[in-house]
């Protein structure tokens, strides 16, 4: 019983995991350190972004919804991080609850619009995807470029933990296992929404 269930599970799967068996080992013989511990913490680190939003889309594709302006809506809120951390002059702590402010209200309006105005979410995402990556290349005139963060802030997005371990790494986990947890409410909102 247990090798069926184990065949079930992976039934559609094979195909995606061959590729990636086949791209390791190419990599692994073309570059000799590509199959090393430091190069997997390496390209954890580089994925973690794509992570939390991959984590944070997935209830809303899980109820039948899509939101193309995530990725705008990132690059808004790092935007203003910049702004606001260096050229006002507020600390990394102001800076991080502005960015987060500018998420939510990219949220509310996503929200809005799609809930109180019935307006499709393919239609509502794709537009502000514009809108938000527009207002983005507006503030920095699509050439400033903001650096020389405070150590702090370089250790959060680029460090380890430990030597090893990428420091955003367990926010991701944190966050997954919370999305995990609360899959059983979004399973029964998508069977409501059904009925």
């Amino acid at each position: 019983m247990r090798g069926a269930g184990l065949r079930a599970a992976f039934s559609g799967a094979w195909p995606p995991l061959a590729a990636l068996g086949c791209a390791l080992l190419v990599f692994g013989a073309i570059a000799p350190r590509f199959l090393t511990l430091g190069n997997a913490f390496e390209i954890l680190r580089a994925s973690v972004e794509i992570g939390l939003l991959a984590v944070a889309l997935t209830p809303i594709l899980v109820t039948g919804g899509i939101d193309l302006s995530v990725g705008s809506v990132m690059g808004l809120a790092a935007v203003m991080f910049g702004l606001v951390s260096q050229q006002w002059g507020w600390g990394a702590g102001m800076a991080g609850g502005v960015a987060l402010l500018v998420g939510v209200a990219a949220g509310a309006l996503n929200a809005f619009l799609v809930a109180r105005l019935a307006i499709p979410p393919l239609i509502v995402t794709l537009g502000t995807l514009s809108l938000f990556r527009g207002i983005a290349e507006g503030i920095t005139e699509g050439a400033a470029n903001y650096s020389g963060f405070s150590s702090t802030v370089l250790a959060l997005g680029q460090g380890y933990l430990l030597g090893v371990v990428p420091a955003q790494f367990p926010i991701l986990l944190l966050q997954g296992a919370r999305t995990r947890d609360q899959g059983a409410d979004v399973g029964c909102g998508r069977r409501a929404r059904r009925t």
